[in-house]
């Protein structure tokens, strides 16, 4: 089967991500995972999914609907930051 980077392996970049750039849009956010993990990626990450995102972005998407779903990040008048507590 062909690799495939796990949901879970997108967490510690989001977080990395968001503690460089203090807040941002989930665009923003994402761009910089992207730019962080962007010699990780596999080829297949990079396929495009029928609602016309790579796979990669829908994952990572996922993982941070997760993250702010556990209280790790906060969402607030659309930006995202790391959770204080």
């Amino acid at each position: 089967m062909e690799r495939r980077t796990t949901k879970p392996e997108y967490g510690p970049y989001i977080a990395k991500a968001l503690g460089k750039l203090g807040e941002a849009s989930s665009d923003d956010l994402l761009t910089e995972v992207y730019m962080l993990m962007e010699d990780r990626l596999h080829p297949s990450d990079l396929v495009i999914l029928p609602n016309n995102e790579p796979r990669w972005r829908n994952q990572a998407q996922h993982m941070l609907d997760g993250m702010i779903d556990d209280g790790y990040i906060v969402e607030k008048n659309g930006l995202m930051s790391l959770s204080d507590s």
